[in-house]
């Protein structure tokens, strides 16, 4: 009766095994930015002194004329609305730098972690292939 309760207790139990296979990591794909290059533009300042001159210059030949005027506080506004889109612009780069580098670190995390299960699992596997039994079980007269 001993002995039963002896090799009852011997005997290891069951190893259960769990594995895992490493997932595809879905690639960030950003379209490319298209380079802005700016066209001339030619500024001509109109005063009550060279008006009559710059139509005159503008007219010969039969081209027809057109004024576009803007006011000096409209000339403003238009200075800081292009340095509001020059800001806006950077931001974006910034936010984009950000995420570039979240997936650059999150690529190295998930990289080093797989390369850690995979040393486990090759170490597991070594161990086993050792067979690593214990003295209850190398005494055990039942295990083959």
């Amino acid at each position: 009766m001993t002995l039963i309760s002896l090799a009852a207790c011997s005997t290891a139990p069951q190893r259960i095994e769990v594995t895992s296979k490493p997932i595809q990591k879905p690639e960030l794909i950003l379209p490319g930015v298209d380079e802005v290059t700016m066209r001339k533009i030619e500024w001509i300042i109109i005063t009550e002194e060279n008006m009559e001159e710059e139509i005159a210059k503008w007219t010969a030949g039969g081209k027809p004329l057109a004024v576009f005027a803007i006011t000096a506080q409209g000339y403003e506004n238009l200075g800081q609305n292009f340095s509001d889109v020059r800001a806006l612009v950077q931001q974006q780069q910034q936010i984009i730098l950000a995420y570039e580098n979240y997936y650059k670190a999150a690529n190295t995390v998930l990289d080093d972690a797989e390369i850690s299960r995979q040393q486990e699992e090759a170490k597991d596997a070594a161990e086993a292939a050792q067979g690593n039994t214990s003295l209850v079980d190398r005494l055990n007269p039942f295990n083959d």
